[in-house]
């Protein structure tokens, strides 16, 4: 009798301890022996309650492209990153007299601590953390750290409501290139997102019931101010809001993936235009449109341009396309291939934005372009000192020698596009020639001024 107790308090001893292992397992992440994601909330709910009347403040970090870590270098060589950074969090968090942090999932980990000082000597000490731990592991990583940042206004918030505060933070972190490692959460913020959302909720409206207008921009000859072309850009005219500028939704559409469908309403107004403009017995100049990133990843695209041309009726060489100068770097070989696709369809290509941080004179000789079409900051900084004439002088040259026309956008003023005119630039945008303007106003415009035609600017 004896034996069959012990033998049951045995086994009973064995099954409280593996239950014990399940309950810790669920407590704690594995891999970094950090609190779980449900321990973490349930200490920092517990850590929240008991404090009702201290300052606290909740972060979030994010490893920037982890997943490209993990395909290149394997899985192992992750697992050591994780572990890690939990250990630079733990020697960050050991500053503070109160904290918990956690393993929230993948390569997300957070964090909440008491904010005894000002935040402003809290995101210092933050932003040191972070510089040591990218400068601690192996360099050719390309280390980066996303850490969205709330304080937190009241402790009996909701643990919902923190964390996707300190989510919408780590996200506008993510879309920096430059600048701290961490952005703090501010009603700015929130209303941005809300503005976003906004805008994707109307946007498909808003292209049905033509809500968006097509303007043009005039670009001249900087010598004789002959029209040469226009630009076609877009206004919403919203019902509620008035006019909102391209630079709040564009960016938008780039994300949600609207950009390409909202791309081709553009171009097809564009070949309306000109299409009247030929009907009429005008003399029809080209009209430059805009070819995103994501356009440019669709083979269809040169067929798409066909079509359009063909159901205007309308010569390739009226319809000139602008690619940012960064669509090129993300990708130059695909980009390249893409170009010359849209080059053997006849179309005029144009290099817009040159001159920005993603500059390479590489470029030049690699995508097949006809027009360099140089960067507002070349325009509004050329007082600033000698280097920026040196640089643009050079630019146009070399342009020159690869017979590339240049184009100069965001002239002001009568003495920038003199200046512009005796480094060798031909051809000018701005609010000096005209802001843009509608299809009526702009066809007024070009009544006033004498004319060049299609033909003679493709050549040119």
């Amino acid at each position: 009798m004896s034996v069959d107790v012990t033998v049951e308090n045995t086994l009973l001893k064995r099954k409280l301890a593996a239950y014990e292992k399940i309950l810790k397992e669920k407590e704690r992440d594995p891999l970094t022996d950090l609190y779980s994601r449900q321990r973490f909330f349930e200490e920092t709910r517990e850590l929240l309650d008991k404090n009702s009347k201290k300052k606290f403040v909740f972060l979030r970090f994010d490893i920037n492209r982890f997943q490209l870590i993990n395909s290149f270098f394997g899985l192992k060589e992750g697992d050591k990153l994780l572990q890690y950074l939990a250990f630079k969090i733990k020697q960050f968090a050991l500053i503070f007299q109160t904290y918990i942090i956690g393993r929230i999932e993948g390569d997300v980990f957070g964090m909440c601590c008491q904010l005894a000082g000002h935040i402003d000597v809290f995101n210092a000490m933050l932003q040191r953390a972070v510089e040591e731990f990218i400068s601690g592991y192996r360099s050719d990583y390309e280390l980066s750290i996303s850490v969205g940042i709330y304080v937190i206004e009241h402790n009996d918030m909701a643990l919902e409501d923190i964390y996707s505060k300190a989510i919408l933070a780590a996200k506008k972190c993510k879309e920096r290139t430059t600048g701290p490692c961490f952005v703090l959460y501010d009603k700015k913020l929130s209303e941005a997102v809300m503005k976003n959302q906004r805008i994707t909720n109307q946007m498909h409206a808003a292209l049905n019931e033509k809500q968006f207008e097509v303007v043009l921009q005039p670009k001249c000859d900087l010598k004789t101010g002959e029209l040469v072309g226009a630009e076609a850009l877009t206004r919403w005219n919203h019902p509620e809001e008035g006019v909102v500028p391209p630079s709040e939704f564009i960016p938008v559409f780039e994300k949600n993936g609207f950009i390409s469908r909202f791309d081709e309403y553009v171009w097809t107004s564009a070949c309306a235009y000109i299409r009247s403009w030929l009907d009429k017995g005008n003399c029809a100049v080209p009209v430059s449109v805009n070819v995103s990133r994501c356009d440019l990843r669709n083979p269809a695209l040169p067929d798409k341009f066909k079509e359009l041309l063909a159901r205007y009726n309308i010569p390739a060489h009226y319809l000139h396309l602008e690619i940012t100068e960064n669509a090129y770097a993300e990708d130059a070989k695909h980009i390249a291939e893409a170009v010359q696709r849209l080059k053997d369809a006849g179309l005029h290509i144009e290099m817009d934005d040159f001159g920005t941080a993603y500059s390479s004179l590489n470029m030049l000789n690699e995508i097949p372009i006809d027009t360099l079409k140089l960067d507002i900051g070349f325009v509004r900084n050329y007082k600033k000192g000698r280097g920026k004439d040196i640089i643009l002088a050079f630019i146009i040259k070399l342009a020159k020698a690869l017979e590339l026309s240049v184009i100069a956008e965001g002239i002001e003023t009568e003495e920038q596009a003199a200046h512009l005119l005796s480094l060798g630039c031909e051809n000018g945008q701005g609010y000096y020639f005209s802001k843009p303007i509608s299809k009526k106003e702009f066809d007024i415009f070009a009544a006033k001024r004498p004319k060049r035609s299609a033909s003679e600017v493709s050549a040119s």
